[in-house]
This record gives C-alpha cells, structure tokens and sequence, in this order.
C-alpha cells in the first residue's frame, strides 16, 4: 500500500530526539513510481531542496521557517518507488 510506504518512509528519516525538525508541514507532488512487495525493503534518500523563513513576530522570537526536502524512496535494488517532497517546520 502507497501511503504506508510514505508513513515508513517518515519514520525512517525523522529522530525526535534529536533533529530541528518540529513538525511535518506537508507533501507536494507524491508519485508512487513501483510497487512495493513483501519481503522489499526500502531505504530514504533526502536532499534539502529550500529553506524559506518566515518572520519573527517579536525581536524575541528564534529564527524559524520551512524546510523543503526531496524525497526518494527506493527498493533495495536501488530503484525510487516513491518521490515527494516533504515540508517540515
């Protein structure tokens, strides 16, 4: 099913303990390239596409914006069976 590689794929590439990343924003343009079939694996492969920041209300505020990644989910022969971009905040 195409939307629980998508929701695998999120996890894989998200560690709460440790990244910037505050919360999923959205998906732009998600293609489901292959099927995935028992017993494949998939991998996640990200490249950081934009950054846009967005304005401090106050001078107090931190800095802070969205993140625009590429994402590629691939089998494990390497071929993309899915591809989107994410949102982060």
């Amino acid at each position: 099913h195409g939307y629980f590689v998508v929701s695998a794929a999120a996890g894989l590439f998200v560690d709460a303990a440790v990244g910037p990343v505050i919360a999923n924003y959205g998906m732009e343009n998600l293609r489901f390239i292959e099927p995935v079939k028992i017993g494949d694996t998939i991998q996640v492969r990200l490249t950081c596409k934009k950054k846009i920041r967005k304005p401090q209300k106050t001078a107090e505020d931190r800095p802070h914006g969205v993140v625009v990644w590429d994402v590629q989910v691939l089998n494990q022969e390497q071929q993309p069976v899915a591809l989107y971009s994410i949102l982060t905040l």
